[in-house]
């Protein structure tokens, strides 16, 4: 005997109405801001109601004109006060700034009218262990108004936490975690390559690492969220970040980087127990770097290595982000992190 379910065919998302769509605000239009703009255009489910940037030349123009394919006509303003009312399960997503002490108040202000919060800022992927009083008062404010607040992205977020978790699922034990990323960052965004100091020489270098400004700001975040999660105990954190110098003239754009110049990171945190290395997170990202990849080494029984290829930071960044939209809207109000929540597509 043949049994049929008879099912609902799926709204036709051209036909639908603003109304049943989720609204979505977008909170910097930069480089990643904007690939998160395109993309979320093929998702039928969301519409884009507005857009807040302090670039004066964005101001005024509408999301169309800011990236093509844009899924709404909103024009863009420069303040989170002149946003729309967030409707029902309305999302703010935060493409502007690594620094959570910057942020947060932006956080509170859009939480505070009503929008879950998905924010690429690297120091709100896991701020409970460094930042744990404004991590704590984030968590209140998203909890009294109902509503989500997530970091996450490619790297934090994904590659160099969340992944390795996920697979230290398939060990009956685990004793440590190693992740090697490499990332050529001639491929990537003019800001991220001013971030790892690409073209500067080996003494500004070294001068702005000192300084804080040349550094892949949430690598210690990742080390701290693998611990939590797995449980492995660490007390110890510990970061270094040497420069990548050029041995020969490297291609950049329409310039090149000059031999003995800086090409880039190679940034290392490595987290202990009792003495005992537990967890290592390597990132190289530089100028021309041969074979980009990810491999991710779980230690335990009986053991893992995998090797990923081809997990561009951009743009799997903004793909990251905008499959992380569902999720958020059916989670616990509160500050949540990449771990408990999943990038995984849930589309309404």
């Amino acid at each position: 005997m043949t049994v049929t379910h008879a099912s609902s065919p799926a709204a036709s998302t051209s036909g639908e109405s603003h109304e049943r769509l989720i609204g979505v605000v977008h909170v910097g239009l930069g480089p990643i801001g904007r690939q998160v703009l395109a993309f979320l255009a093929g998702r039928g489910s969301y519409r884009s109601i507005g857009a807040v940037d302090i670039d004066p030349q964005l101001i005024g123009r509408t999301l169309n004109q800011v990236t093509d394919g844009a899924n709404g006509d909103a024009v863009v303003v420069g303040s989170v006060g002149e946003l729309p009312a967030a409707g029902p399960g309305a999302v703010a997503i935060h493409c502007a700034g690594s620094s959570l002490e910057k942020v947060a108040g932006t956080f509170a202000e859009l939480m505070r009218a009503g929008y879950h919060v998905v924010s690429t800022c690297e120091e709100l992927s896991d701020p409970r262990s460094t930042q744990g009083e404004l991590a704590a008062q984030l968590d209140r404010v998203a909890a009294e108004n109902g509503v989500v607040l997530l970091g996450t992205g490619v790297n934090p977020g994904y590659s160099m936490d969340y992944l390795p978790v996920v697979l230290a699922a398939s060990q009956r034990a685990v004793h440590g975690v190693a992740v090697h990323r490499v990332q050529d960052a001639g491929l990537r965004r003019l800001p991220l390559q001013r971030k790892v100091g690409a073209g500067l020489t080996v003494e500004e270098f070294g001068e702005r690492v000192a300084q804080g400004t040349i550094r892949h700001v949430g690598l210690p975040e990742s080390a701290r969220l693998v611990d939590r999660a797995l449980g492995l105990g660490c007390t110890e954190f510990t970061e270094t970040i040497d420069p990548v110098i050029a041995q020969a003239r490297v291609p950049l754009g329409d310039s090149a980087v000059d031999t003995g110049h800086v090409l880039g990171i190679d940034q290392l945190v490595v987290a202990r127990r009792n003495g005992v290395e537990v967890i290592r997170l390597h990132l190289q990202m530089a100028v021309g770097l041969p074979d980009p990849r990810d491999v991710i080494t779980i230690d335990g029984d009986p053991g893992l290595e995998t090797v990923i290829r081809g997990l561009h930071g951009d743009s799997a960044t903004a793909a990251v982000v905008v499959n992380s939209l569902g999720r958020v809207r059916v989670a616990p109000p509160g500050l949540r992190t990449a771990d408990e929540i999943p990038a995984s597509p849930l589309n309404f």
